[in-house]
């Protein structure tokens, strides 16, 4: 075994304790913050293990080798970076390259020719419209879409967060398979699914 396939492995291991601690947390612990809030930061955690999980994320470098992630807002710029801090904190490297995290109005990453994201994360919620043209828009780049504000998964966005007796990760299946995403096994086993049967 070499050391990278040791490190990845080590690595693959914190997240699924991290992703085992959140199902720990009963729900009522959402109720700390303002419910909202609360769901951003766990879902910031959920997102970080999501992109982790993504097998051909080296196919999604930029042109300095780092992997481009998104925090999407549409009018609320400060709390967008403040969750990229954030995030940044917790997230250095994902399978051996930089994360480079970015802060992206929604307009401006619909109309860029040259944004090319492998993840992105939606930092407030969003109008039907605004959500239909993002899903699109991550369908058509093969990038991780997360949200973690409640219904936007069964809206066709590709993961969020379950909240029932626990905390799990939540995926909708069709827009995972309309993607033609490669989500690690261990991901898709632990979250909840919809729109594969379980929902």
């Amino acid at each position: 075994m070499t050391i990278r396939a040791s490190t990845t492995r080590r690595l693959l291991s914190v997240q699924l304790m991290l992703i085992v601690l959140l199902f720990s947390l009963p729900s009522a612990s959402l109720v700390a913050q303002s419910f909202g809030e609360r769901r951003v930061h766990v879902g910031l955690k959920l997102f970080r293990t999501l992109v982790a999980a993504d097998t051909e994320s080296g196919e999604k470098l930029d042109a300095e080798g780092r992997l481009p992630v998104y925090l999407v807002y549409v009018d609320n710029g400060r709390d967008a970076r403040e969750y990229a801090r954030e995030l940044a904190a917790d997230m250095g490297k994902v399978r051996g390259a930089e994360v480079r995290i970015a802060v992206m109005p929604l307009a401006k990453l619909l109309t860029g020719a040259e944004i090319r994201p492998a993840a992105m994360f939606i930092t407030q919620p969003l109008d039907e419209r605004e959500l239909a043209r993002l899903v699109g828009y991550a369908i058509r780049q093969r990038a991780i879409l997360f949200s973690p504000f409640e219904g936007d998964v069964e809206k066709g966005v590709l993961g969020g967060i379950s909240v029932e007796a626990t905390i799990r990760p939540l995926i909708n299946m069709n827009t995972l398979r309309a993607s033609r995403l490669a989500i690690k096994r261990f991901y898709l086993r632990v979250a909840k699914r919809y729109g594969d049967g379980d929902d």
